[in-house]
């Protein structure tokens, strides 16, 4: 008996030491743990920090600058101006890059005088169609037009057509101006952009193109006395077939408002809304309609946030009321410029700070959750100046973003496109020692039974 009770003493004595070992191995990686709670904050900062994939730049020894980017078969394509080619002065701008950023070719379109590249899509039938703001020099007064392009996924031109406002004779001379274009599900294209009429001096004008360029109808839009659809991005094809578009309004007493107009398939006014105070000056970039049917506006506003501009997001149901606003940025001059909904529903902007840069300005993104919450906020430049303009994302928290980048010594910009990946995933410590609860629970049984066994042995010396 004796023996057999050595044997459960050496037994129980092993298993306490060992298991006070693992418990000393558990403590440890709960109090590294606890005491790095900091540390994997800054260790999970670490991981958010973007990853750039690669980075380009394109252009020649004059001004190039980007308006807007698509993904497309091979790579991207690109619309904007160059100053460095084509037949002067400013020239339209197609350039088309490899998924590496490789540049594959560019094409330049216009005239002798001003003209400038916005918006370039996708087309159905493959190739890609271009809005553009063009110099007419063939009219008696030259004046701007509206340009649009079909063009092949080769480069090569389909079709190339110029249009003038409905108001347009040939002795009143209107200068129209071309920015945002969508493509419907029949293959028409239909433009948004400026021109004058009776009632305004400026008129939010949209018409609507068949796949040839047979111009099928033309409608203008009329809110204060001056309202413009000035930026690429700012019209959108929406589910029921209709067009949402956003442009600003001003008049004498009344500033800078953020408007939004929703039209049927047929251009025809449904509703419109305007967004701001009618003292400060506030100015739409770009519209998207969202998952849920409503829509997300990225603007720049003076009249609320920081200081300076601010990039303002504005989300509304699908009649145009607010459901919130957010702005973003310090007390310099900071915007967005092109805005994305992700699939978590929640936005992503890109844009320019000064707020945040190293200098004359930088790429600035944001990230947001549905409610407009800040997630994360990155900037890509050096102190020389850089901005924004157009972002694609590509899924997997990985974004390709266009927009204008200068050297040092250099006077002029160039195009500078960037991929970057960045962590989103939240990291969380894990503890990968043995279960604590459960050993301390081992600990106490083993105790008990240990002060039985002692209990046993005194009973057994007083008999």
């Amino acid at each position: 008996m004796k023996s057999k009770s050595y044997f459960f003493n050496i037994l129980f004595l092993g298993l306490f030491i060992i298991s006070l070992s693992f418990v000393g191995i558990g403590y440890y990686h709960l109090i590294n743990t606890n005491s790095f709670t900091s540390v994997k904050a800054c260790d999970e900062e670490i991981q958010r920090e973007p990853i750039v994939l690669w980075n380009e730049t394109y252009g020649g020894y004059f001004q190039e600058t980007a308006q807007s980017i698509i993904k497309c078969p091979g790579g991207y394509a690109i619309a904007g101006w160059t100053n460095s080619s084509g037949k002067g002065d400013l020239d339209i701008l197609l350039l088309r890059i490899a998924s590496d950023g490789t540049y594959l070719w560019n094409r330049t379109f216009g005239d002798v005088e001003e003209d400038k590249g916005f918006q370039v899509i996708n087309c159905q039938a493959g190739g890609f169609a271009l809005v553009s703001t063009y110099k007419n020099t063939t009219a008696a007064v030259h004046n701007n037009d509206v340009l649009v392009s079909r063009i092949a996924a080769n480069g090569n031109v389909i079709w190339n057509f110029s249009y003038s406002g409905p108001e347009q004779t040939a002795s009143h001379w209107i200068s129209d101006l071309g920015r945002s274009i969508v493509e419907c599900s029949n293959g028409d294209l239909v433009c948004a952009g400026v021109t004058n009429t009776a009632v305004g001096d400026g008129d939010v004008w949209m018409f609507r193109l068949s796949p040839t360029g047979v111009k099928l109808w033309d409608r203008t839009y009329h809110n204060w006395d001056t309202d413009r659809c000035y930026t690429p991005h700012s019209l959108v094809l929406c589910s029921d077939d209709g067009f949402a578009f956003t442009g600003y309004t001003y008049n004498s007493t009344k500033t800078n408002t953020v408007w939004v107009v929703r039209t049927n398939a047929a251009g025809q006014h449904l509703w419109n809304k305007t967004y701001g105070d009618d003292i400060g000056y506030q100015r739409p970039e770009a519209l998207i309609e969202c998952s849920d049917l409503g829509f997300a506006i990225i603007a720049n506003t003076h009249s609320f946030g920081a200081g300076g501009a601010d990039a303002w997001i504005i989300r509304t149901d699908r009649f145009g009321v607010q459901l919130w606003n957010k702005t973003f940025g310090g007390v310099e001059e900071d915007g967005g410029g092109h805005i994305v909904e992700l699939p978590d529903n929640g936005f992503t902007f890109v844009g320019g700070t000064h707020s945040y840069d190293m200098g004359q300005g930088d790429i600035w993104l944001v990230r947001t959750d549905a409610d407009g919450n800040h997630i994360w906020n990155y900037t890509f430049g050096d102190p020389y100046g850089n901005s924004g303009a157009a972002l694609v994302y590509e899924g997997n928290s990985t974004y390709t973003i266009v927009g204008g980048t200068l050297y040092l010594g250099e006077p002029f910009g160039d195009i500078w496109v960037l991929k970057v990946y960045i962590h989103e995933t939240t990291i969380t410590p894990t503890n990968t020692s043995p279960n604590v609860g459960f050993i301390m629970t081992f600990e106490i049984l083993f105790i008990v039974v240990l002060i039985n066994q002692i209990k046993s042995k005194k009973r057994k010396v007083k008999k």
